[in-house]
């Protein structure tokens, strides 16, 4: 069957990997591979680059294929790369997909269109564009949409279509298209608060923000569960939510990326529309970080 051997390896736990800037605004290579080694040496398989916390939107096309080249080349021999290609141009979509699979990502990813086209036929024009652009396994995105499981499980009908990124809480629509569906594909949950609910469900692993920085919660969360031991898996997610928590409470994502400065990598902040947070402002934040005392300070260091 095509691709069974990529869905049969989708499993397990990856990083919606954040994009450093330096303090030009440029793409930082180097934090990058940093920050790829420490989670990798903290369980994570691999890498979802260049999505919505990878800033995808807010990166020209060059940037983002130089980010997923990047990613392949110095850990590709040990590393899942999926390509998010998400556009509102289907054109640029495509032509993300093809130069991602001319870098050699292992997958490609991408939201239903934006702003245009949002309609569900709209979804099909644009999803069979993408897969039939290339050879890769695709994984559609599904980001706080509605899981409609007789209707989407045509998705999969499409070429390469053989996966799924659901960022969603309705678990049991997504245990319904899967049985829909009728063959393996690759199910990850994108509600980083509730993987190991989700994997109660059957979801093949998670893909997430937090995951960047507490990857040695997610990696432990889905070993214990799968080990049996769900009290840890469940005390693990516990401590990881409530820097979630914390981190949701703040509109500007540029908090965000300043978790990665707490744990001993400087990832700049997000681009515009996102504003730049100050020292004093850095300095409250982390004091909250530390009254939580699930992350250490300059543990990556």
């Amino acid at each position: 069957m095509r691709h069974e051997q990529s869905v049969l390896e989708m499993k397990g736990v990856m990083s919606a990997i954040f994009t450093p800037f330096d303090s030009s605004n440029e793409i930082n290579f180097d934090a990058l591979s940093s920050i790829a080694e420490y989670q990798l040496s903290h369980g994570l398989k691999g890498f979802y680059a260049t999505g919505t916390t990878g800033e995808g939107l807010l990166l020209s096309s060059d940037e983002r294929t130089s980010v997923v080249r990047h990613l392949v080349e110095k850990f590709g021999d040990r590393a899942t790369v999926v390509a998010h290609v998400g556009h509102p141009s289907t054109d640029v979509s495509v032509g993300l997909a093809k130069a991602a699979a001319e870098v050699g990502a292992d997958w490609i990813s991408s939201v239903a269109p934006i702003y245009y086209g949002t309609t569900y036929e709209g979804l099909v024009r644009h999803y069979s564009a993408i897969s039939n652009a290339t050879d890769l396994p695709f994984m559609a995105y599904s980001l706080g949409g509605v899981i409609d499981p007789l209707r989407d499980a045509e998705l999969f009908e499409m070429k390469n279509v053989c996966g799924l990124k659901y960022t969603g809480a309705n678990f049991f629509s997504v245990q319904q298209l899967r049985r829909r569906i009728g063959r393996p594909v690759a199910i990850m949950s994108g509600f980083d608060e509730q993987f190991v609910a989700g994997q109660s469900f059957g979801f093949d692993g998670g893909i997430g923000s937090t995951y960047n920085f507490g990857p040695q919660f997610y990696s432990g969360i889905y070993e214990n569960y799968h080990a049996g031991k769900i009290a840890e898996a469940a005390h693990l997610q516990s401590q990881i939510n409530l820097v979630t928590d914390l981190m949701v409470q703040y509109e500007n994502r540029s908090y965000w990326k300043s978790i990665m400065r707490y744990i001993g990598f400087d990832c700049g902040g997000f681009r515009l529309p996102y504003g730049p947070i100050n020292e004093s402002e850095y300095q409250a934040f982390a004091g909250k970080l530390d009254a939580l005392g699930v992350l250490e300070r300059n543990d990556a260091k």
